[in-house]
């Protein structure tokens, strides 16, 4: 029976939308007749209830907050990442004595150094050996800073052969202690 009371409860207040005759044909402000003669007012709050309703909107959608572009902890990221790039450039570089490729391996080294310099500067809190090998903040810092000194160690050893394997073991290093954190 209750089923029933919702159904016809529902038919009930959709009556009006089976109305013959739109009402609300022309603007929202204005009179209308009727068929009987009457005439119908309507009031209008539109300019009102629209401007509340789209303020409110505007308050949903606008962040509190909008982080800065420049900050300790995004230079950070980005000498790290600028890092990885410029030893993927190193690598397709032509290789030559004094060419791009020597100056990418020493951009691709300074750059994860500075990395490990701001990390240890704005997040020392965040390393703690208690914590273990496995706590990703520590994982980060023991790659990253393995990625730095594969860096150092390939530039110091070039142009001999072997530095490729300490270059490429430190962008992977570095990749992967990135990857860790962001």
């Amino acid at each position: 029976m209750r089923y029933w009371t919702i159904v016809v409860l529902s038919l009930c207040g959709s009556a009006p939308a089976f109305a013959q005759e739109d009402v609300w044909a022309g603007s929202l402000r204005g009179d209308y007749t009727l068929d009987n003669g009457a005439t119908l007012y309507l009031a209008s709050a539109e300019d009102d209830a629209q401007a509340s309703q789209a303020a409110a909107m505007a308050k949903i959608n606008t962040p509190a907050y909008e982080e800065r572009y420049f900050t300790a902890n995004n230079i950070h990221k980005y000498l790290g990442i600028g890092s990885i790039a410029a030893a993927a450039g190193t690598l397709i570089a032509p290789k030559g004595e004094d060419g791009a490729h020597e100056a990418l391996a020493k951009t691709a080294a300074g750059l994860g150094v500075a990395a490990i310099v701001t990390g240890l500067l704005f997040h020392w809190d965040d390393f703690n050996l208690s914590d273990g090998a496995k706590d990703p903040d520590n994982l980060h810092v023991m790659l990253t800073t393995a990625g730095a000194l594969g860096y150092l160690a390939a530039v110091s050893a070039a142009p001999d052969g072997g530095h490729a394997g300490f270059g490429g073991a430190g962008a992977i290093a570095m990749a992967i202690g990135i990857k860790l954190n962001w």
